[in-house]
């Protein structure tokens, strides 16, 4: 036998023998992948065009399971307050993840265009929070991570 011939032999049947880590099931929760702090910015939020980028709110997903996490959403001006919804139970759905409290729901993460602070598009997380508990109170938050 020629010896290029079984050194080919050999390379192929050990290429083939290899594991493929690139198939092995994602370990990440669905609050993992969701948990971090989202900004947001004029572009996405036109309610906070007159704030600067120091003065912006901003939202944050905790993990307290699998599929719950905790809303902790910020607002810096006029003066500082934070509100905090928890145990909202994450729901994947075909396009988006969508969050929820008790029966009704609260927002959701999904893939879509944002603008950085600077004006420039790109796809990425666009979180949506929309929660009206009384006619006087109520929350609207857009932002990306």
């Amino acid at each position: 036998m020629h010896p290029r011939l079984l050194l080919l032999a050999l390379l192929a049947a050990t290429t083939a023998c290899q594991r493929e880590a690139d198939i092995q099931p994602s370990a990440q929760t669905l609050a993992g992948e969701v948990a971090g702090t989202y900004q947001t910015n004029a572009y996405l939020d036109p309610s906070s065009v007159a704030l600067s980028a120091s003065q912006m709110p901003y939202a944050e997903l905790t993990t307290e399971s699998d599929s719950t996490v905790t809303l902790v959403y910020t607002k810096l001006y006029p003066v500082k307050s934070s509100e905090r919804i928890s145990n909202v139970v994450l729901n994947r759905q075909a396009d988006a993840i969508q969050l929820r409290v008790a029966d009704s729901s609260i927002g959701t993460l999904q893939t879509d265009r944002i603008f950085t602070n600077n004006g420039m598009e790109k796809q990425g997380k666009l979180l949506r929070v929309s929660v009206q508990s009384d006619p006087k109170r109520s929350l609207y938050f857009a932002g990306f991570k």
